[in-house]
């Protein structure tokens, strides 16, 4: 299996995040590139839509303090999602918040690590931000020449701020899996987008990952430490054996977009997706989507929406 060329190689990185980087490339470098795995039969090119990063779900008690935060400290625009929802708009996605009665548990322990924005200079970043009084999870830590840290949103999910892309953008949702590969391989027979890497064989010792872009979107994915290896750094203590469900935690899920959802839902039936809500209008959020079983207990949502930013204004679905 070959890569066709889709984007111009990434800016390189020194260190073990380097295919986070969401940005365009730098004049004067290159890297590995990114594309469609020839053969695909969701290829785009073949004439099939692909899928588009639509948003990230929250389960939240205040709604209006978690668009205060993410207004103030990730510069996302507050919005009234299809005229009737309270939500936030961050480059070319959507947050979406559901009010619930109790404080939700955190998404540490399940599949879906955390989501991250991209930024410059990594010591201003975090001294900014703790001044502000923002509750740390991880303190600024050097990676090579770039920095990561780890705040808490307010219904305790875990936000990173990452200095390796060199912008200021919405840039990532960070997966953890049992199985890289496999992860991998979800998305490109379901949703038809493609990785980094068409594989990446695990090696005792280093950190194994691919990298899956949506849009402007990066799906990290790192693999679980095999049993018996010692747990890594990185690796969140709540961690068990096996991976809870990301439904009712703070981070609830993740949803690409097709403008035409029917043929999606019918191929994923089909194939033996699991189903965990059929098609439905939401009156909360005046859309229609559906539900299924992602890897690893991950829940996606697939949307009925145009690309965006033709689907802001695009009143017809």
């Amino acid at each position: 299996m070959r890569v066709v060329p889709l984007l111009g190689g990434l800016r390189k990185g020194s260190a073990i995040l380097l295919i986070l980087a969401a940005s365009l490339p730098v004049a004067g470098q290159s890297g590995p590139k990114i594309g469609y795995l020839e053969g695909n039969p969701l290829d785009p090119r073949q004439g099939t839509e692909p899928a588009h990063f639509h948003h990230v779900h929250l389960n939240v008690e205040d709604p209006a303090q978690t668009i205060a935060y993410y207004k103030k400290y990730f510069g996302a625009n507050d919005v009234k999602f299809h005229g009737v929802s309270d939500a936030l708009f961050t480059e070319k996605s959507f947050i979406l918040l559901k009010e619930v009665d109790t404080a939700p548990v955190s998404n540490l322990g399940t599949s879906l690590w955390h989501i991250g924005w991209a930024r410059i200079d990594g010591p201003s970043e975090f001294k900014w931000r703790v001044d502000q009084g923002i509750d740390v999870q991880t303190p600024i830590t050097p990676l090579g020449s770039n920095f990561y840290m780890y705040f808490w949103g307010p219904s305790k999910e875990v936000v990173e701020v990452y200095t390796g892309s060199k912008n200021h953008r919405f840039e990532h949702a960070h997966l953890l899996a049992t199985d890289v590969n496999v992860t991998v391989k979800w998305f490109i027979d379901n949703l038809g987008i493609s990785p980094r890497f068409p594989s990446v064989p695990r090696r005792p010792g280093q950190r194994w990952m691919n990298t899956i872009r949506v849009d402007n979107v990066n799906l990290i994915v790192f693999g679980k430490p095999a049993a018996g290896e010692p747990k890594p750094a990185w690796y969140p203590d709540e961690m068990g054996e096996e991976f809870l469900p990301t439904e009712d935690t703070a981070i609830d899920h993740i949803a690409f977009s097709y403008s035409n959802i029917d043929p999606v839902f019918e191929r994923m039936v089909k194939s033996g997706v699991e189903i965990v809500r059929p098609i439905a209008k939401s009156e909360q959020y005046g859309i229609s989507s559906f539900f299924v079983r992602g890897p690893d207990k991950l829940l996606v949502e697939i949307v009925q929406e145009k690309p965006i930013p033709e689907g802001i204004w695009k009143k017809d679905l």
